[in-house]
């Protein structure tokens, strides 16, 4: 008999997650989330109802960098998406998406932005298998969660789970620096 899948506990996104995701720099895009980032969840926002979402630059596995702000999302809600803008004057390259919460942030999958007028390919939304690859760091497979440490300026460890939520359901990612 197989395994249940591992159910999360704390918030995370539910897309961009998986390979192959290149979004036009300049484009509109959606990405969604799953938990609300209040309590129960352990991870939380600062402020009761909205954190911000951050476009970080992922060129370097072991760390990211911020580039803008791009939203803020509604903490009370179980799930969510939001329209947010690819910066216009993104140099192609490894990006993700970071949610502000404590104890740690929480980052998307990784994917590429490609020049001004480069076609965007949305890339696999999940499904339940529950295998990926990150883009370029550790591949994890199964539905249990794998851990990869990465050597920072702070020495931090780098935390990357990959969870399928439901059959059908879609996947889930988060990263933690």
């Amino acid at each position: 008999m197989a395994a249940a899948p591992a159910t999360l506990n704390h918030i995370s996104f539910t897309q961009p997650v998986g390979e192959g995701i290149s979004y036009a720099a300049g484009t509109n895009q959606t990405f969604s989330w799953t938990m609300a980032c209040t309590s129960p969840s352990t991870l939380t926002s600062a402020t009761p109802s909205a954190t911000e979402v951050d476009f970080m630059d992922s060129n370097n596995i072991d760390n990211a960098f911020y580039v803008k702000k791009v939203g803020t999302i509604d903490c009370t809600k179980g799930v969510g998406n939001l329209v947010w803008t690819v910066p216009a004057d993104t140099k192609p390259g490894v990006y993700a998406l970071q949610l502000l919460l404590t104890p740690n942030n929480a980052y998307s999958g990784r994917f590429n932005v490609t020049a001004p007028g480069s076609s965007s390919t949305q890339g696999p939304s999940g499904g339940s298998s529950g295998s990926g690859n990150n883009n370029g760091g550790s591949t994890n497979s199964g539905s249990n969660g794998s851990t990869a440490s990465g050597s920072s300026a702070s020495s931090h460890k780098v935390v990357l789970a990959w969870t399928a939520l439901a059959a059908g359901a879609g996947a889930a990612f988060s990263m933690f620096l």
